[in-house]
Parts: structure tokens; sequence; C-alpha cells
């Protein structure tokens, strides 16, 4: 399983770094940075918010990432640009306080729908934590969701053609799909699948 969690961030970064107008260390500095934040550090704030980890614990798997993201960063921007013939992009990121409010919201709607479908299988596991009331669950959606913004800003900024479609691609397999493929002492396989 850890090598396709690795070829499938890989082939992720590989394609956000070819629709990028920035190349060399620049632009592997921004796939660093997004597949760490989406890959790891975002997932541990929810981690540690639910009382699955404590702080300390995500010491070992945040720096697992990095490790990881500090190796492949780099490989999926020499990879793309072995093929990749870089022109002038058109499609600057940038966000106004209402783009904002509409990732946020989307998010939230995201969340607490895809939450609400997959809990009944994972309930049991849930069973023995005290679970945060709903609307702290709610506020930290918010922040979690402008991290997510954050750590593609820097990749939006230098310019990315196709941004929805790579990004949609970011969050789900860097972000939701290959985390889940790795064994780890704090979520068992049944609550991953």
């Amino acid at each position: 399983m850890f090598g396709l969690y690795l070829v499938l961030n890989l082939g992720v970064l590989w394609f956000a770094a070819r629709g990028s107008s920035t190349s060399g260390w620049s632009l592997a500095l921004r796939l660093f940075v997004l597949g760490w934040i989406v890959g790891s550090a975002n997932s541990l704030v929810e981690a540690v918010f639910f009382n699955v980890l404590t702080l300390s614990q995500t010491l070992v798997p945040a720096i697992f990432a990095a490790i990881v993201f500090a190796i492949l960063a780099p490989l999926a921007g020499f990879l793309s640009s072995l093929w990749n013939k870089r022109s002038p992009v058109s499609e600057i990121g940038d966000f106004t306080p209402l783009a904002l409010l509409l990732v946020i919201l989307a998010y939230e709607f995201l969340y607490w729908g895809a939450g609400t479908i997959v809990f009944p299988y994972i309930a049991h596991f849930y069973e023995s934590r005290a679970l945060p009331p709903a609307f702290e669950v709610a506020a930290v959606q918010v922040v979690r969701s402008l991290i997510f913004v954050a750590a593609a800003y820097p990749l939006l900024k230098g310019g990315l053609r196709g941004a929805p479609l790579r990004l949609a691609l970011v969050y789900g397999i860097i972000g939701g799909l290959a985390p889940l493929l790795l064994d780890n002492p704090y979520m068992p396989a049944d609550i991953r699948f």
C-alpha cells in the first residue's frame, strides 16, 4: 500500500506541476507546501480536535509526511519539466471575500454531507470518545477550509491552468484517498476504508 500511496501522491503533484507556469525550486516549494498541508497537516488538526491524537502524537506523522513530500515535490516538478513547455497562464488565482465565503460554505456542505453518509459505518469508532458540539465542529471546518485555501494559494498565485480540476484531484487524492491507504495505530482499517 505504501507504493500506491507514493505513486498516487507523485501522480497528482506531477499533474498539478504540469498546469503551473512556475518551475524549478519555486515550483517544488509550492508543491511541497500544497502536498504536506493537504496530505497531512490539515488532517492532523482534525485528529487533535476529535481526540484521536494528542498534539505530541502528531509529530511523527507530520515529519513522515514532510519527508515524503520533500522528496515527491521536486521529483514531480522535474518530471513535469521533461514534457511541459511552460506558457503564460491567464488563470492567476486571487480571492475576494465573497470567494472565500463561498469556499467556506462549499467546504461545510461537503464535510457535513460526506460525514452524514459515512457516519453509520464509523460510529462505533467514535462511541467511546466525547464528540464536540456541532457548532464547534463547524467552526473548526471554517479554519480547515481556510488552511486548504492557504495551501493552494502560492500555486494559484503563480498561475495554474485548469486549477479547479487539478486542485480537486489534490484535495480528493492527496488529502483524502492516499493517506487512508497507510496502516497506522490510530485508525483501524475498517474505519479508514
